[in-house]
C-alpha cells in the first residue's frame, strides 16, 4: 500500500499543481483529503480529471486562481468526475444511458446506512461506547430524512453527509479503549512504512488518523457515511 499511496498523491499533486500554474507545496489537509479518496477507491484518473474540471470551471468563472489553494475544493469536481465514470460503465456493460439519475444507487447507500447504524445504536457496542451510539442512532435519523432527496445534487448531499461521517471517524478513535486506539494508530503507521518518514508532523498525524479509523470501523462493523464510499467497503 506505502508505494501505491506515495504515487497516488504524486500524481495528485502534479496535476494540481500543473494546472495552477505554479509549484505549491500541498498541505496536511491536502495530503489527509487525498488519502480518503484513496481509501474510497476513487482511481487516480479520476480525481484527475475532476481536478481539470475543477480549475476550468475557474477560468469559467474568472475566479482568481489564488483562491484554488486547497486540494479539497477540487471535492465536488471529483464527485461528478466519479460518478461520470460509473454511469458510462454501467452503460458499456448493462446497455443503460450514460445520463440515467443516480437516485436508486443513492436510495440503496442510504438506505444501507440507515440499518447498519441502527443495528449498532442497538448492537451490543452501545454500552461500551454510548456516544458513538447515540451519534449512530441520531444519524441515521438524519439519512433517513435524506432518503426522500436522493434525487438532489450529489454535492448537496454530500454536504450533509460529510460532516456526519467525520464526526463518526473522530469519535470511533475517542471513545474507543485506549488500547484499542493506539492498536489501531500503530498498524497505520507500519502501513505508511518509509513514506512517513517524509511527512511532518500534522500531516502524519492526520493520516495516520484516517487509515486507524477506517480499520476501528471495519471492526466495529459501522460504515462511512461520505457518498465518496458509495462504490467502496458497503
Amino acid at each position: 500500500m506505502t508505494d501505491d499511496l506515495r504515487t497516488y498523491f504524486e500524481r495528485i499533486e502534479g496535476s494540481f499543481c500543473s494546472h495552477r500554474g505554479a509549484p505549491l507545496l500541498l498541505s496536511p489537509l491536502d495530503f489527509e483529503k487525498a488519502v480518503e479518496w484513496f481509501a474510497a477507491g476513487i482511481p487516480p484518473q479520476v480525481v484527475e480529471e475532476g481536478i481539470a474540471g475543477y480549475f476550468s470551471r475557474l477560468a469559467t468563472r474568472k475566479v482568481p486562481l489564488r483562491r484554488a489553494i486547497c486540494l479539497a475544493f477540487a471535492e465536488e469536481c471529483v464527485l461528478k468526475a466519479r460518478e461520470a465514470h460509473r454511469r458510462a460503465a454501467v452503460g458499456r456493460s448493462a446497455g443503460i444511458e450514460a445520463g440515467a439519475p443516480p437516485g436508486e444507487r443513492v436510495k440503496a447507500f442510504l438506505s444501507d446506512r440507515v440499518v447498519r447504524l441502527k443495528a449498532f445504536s442497538d448492537g451490543p457496542f452501545a454500552d461500551r461506547l454510548p456516544v458513538l451510539a447515540r451519534l449512530c442512532a441520531s444519524a441515521a435519523v438524519e439519512l433517513e430524512g435524506l432518503l426522500p432527496r436522493r434525487e438532489e445534487p450529489m454535492s448537496r448531499l454530500e454536504g450533509r453527509l460529510a460532516p456526519l461521517d467525520r464526526e463518526l471517524c473522530r469519535l470511533v478513535l475517542l471513545e474507543a479503549p485506549a488500547e484499542a486506539a493506539a492498536a489501531w494508530r500503530h498498524s497505520a503507521l507500519q502501513r505508511l512504512g518509509s513514506l512517513s518518514q517524509s511527512m511532518d508532523e500534522e500531516a502524519l498525524r492526520q493520516t495516520v488518523d484516517k487509515l486507524a479509523c477506517q480499520a476501528a470501523l471495519h471492526e466495529l462493523g459501522l460504515p462511512r457515511l461520505s457518498l465518496l464510499f458509495m462504490e467502496g467497503e458497503g
